[in-house]
């Protein structure tokens, strides 16, 4: 299976932040955020931002998510914008690329046919669209994917958007238990991901590993 699914991930280059529904973010040296179409023009992300349609309303959830105690071993992502506690255990790390190429760390699970990875952009996006560009670009690699679930959470601290995606992508059904998060020091998708009959197999080990995901200082 792991064949198959780097095949896949490979392939899914929709979770980038930097790539909304084809067209491309950039900062400019002034520190302005711009889209840039294919046609050569550009705007200004906040004027694109106001053609998605509004998001809708998402619950809270009111339990707190810390770092496990079993996840002793710590990942420095880049820019020092986050950190990721992990359990070495459980969990190996493999290089970001063999996953997706836009990966900054990715880990494969132990124990079976489960993978992550985070991908971090240093463009600022407000989660709530967030979640909605990630769910509209991924529709275009697996066109029946949906959003089965979300919600706020309070993770180590620090407020995120948890969400489930299950689509099917080659013939393969797969499922996305993702953290999403986004400050003046980028924005960070944490993806857990295994096929739709596996996934909730192997679901507190999925949970211990997105609970680990920590802002960095």
């Amino acid at each position: 299976m792991m064949r198959n699914l780097i095949s896949i991930l490979l392939s899914i280059t929709f979770f980038a932040p930097t790539l909304l529904f084809g067209q491309e973010v950039a900062v400019t040296e002034r520190g302005d955020s711009v889209v840039l179409y294919s046609n050569g023009t550009w705007d200004y992300y906040e004027n694109y931002l106001t053609g998605i349609d509004k998001v809708e309303e998402i619950r809270k959830n009111p339990e707190v998510f810390s770092v496990p105690k079993s996840s002793g071993k710590k990942i420095n992502g880049l820019n020092q914008a986050y950190e990721l506690w992990y359990n070495d255990k459980n969990w190996k790390r493999i290089p970001a690329g063999e996953l997706n190429p836009d990966a900054d760390i990715a880990l494969k699970y132990l124990h079976g046919d489960l993978y992550a990875m985070i991908i971090y952009e240093e463009v600022e996006i407000s989660m709530e669209n967030l979640v909605d560009i990630a769910l509209d670009n991924a529709i275009g690699v697996a066109p029946d994917i949906k959003a089965v679930d979300k919600e706020y959470r309070k993770v180590n601290d620090n407020t995120v958007i948890w969400m489930r995606m299950d689509g099917t992508t080659q013939g393969m059904s797969m499922s996305y238990y993702s953290y999403y998060y986004s400050n003046e020091m980028g924005t960070c998708q944490f993806h857990v991901f295994s096929g739709r009959n596996l996934i909730d197999r192997y679901i507190e080990d999925v949970e211990d590993l997105l609970n680990g995901f920590q802002v960095g200082d």
